[in-house]
């Protein structure tokens, strides 16, 4: 299996709020991409590959400040319905996922600023990245 499918594949079986993972090469074309089975698209196919061009164009715009920040981890986009996760993979390429943003249940405010599990998807990308 292709080391960017068994990374979506595990997104997907992570995290039930993972509703769409992409891996883009550095012109914006999608490699690889899963969406979750029964959820529906909120915004049209289209537009998602016009919004992971955007997020390709930025990190190259931070790739600029590289030697004195450090490497871009990730960056978060939160809407009220939705997440939207991009993650430099090193390789050239990116991981762009899109996750459902609901306040958590078990929380007394309705608060739509609770992180996506970061720590959990960003291990996730390191094992793969990690396999030849």
């Amino acid at each position: 299996m292709e080391k960017y499918e068994q990374l979506l594949n595990m997104l997907m079986d992570f995290d039930k709020s993972v509703r769409f993972g992409a891996i883009c090469n550095p012109q914006g074309e999608i490699l690889w991409h899963t969406q979750r089975e029964g959820v529906k698209n909120i915004v049209p196919f289209d537009d998602t590959k016009q919004t992971i061009l955007r997020a390709i164009g930025a990190w190259g715009e931070n790739f600029k400040i590289k030697d004195l920040v450090g490497a871009g981890l990730y960056s978060i986009t939160s809407y009220e319905k939705i997440k939207r996760i991009s993650v430099p993979l090193g390789d050239g390429n990116t991981l762009f996922v899109s996750i459902n943003n609901e306040p958590p249940s078990k929380t007394k405010t309705k608060s739509y600023g609770h992180l996506a599990e970061m720590g959990k998807i960003l291990s996730i990308v390191d094992f793969i990245k990690s396999k030849k």
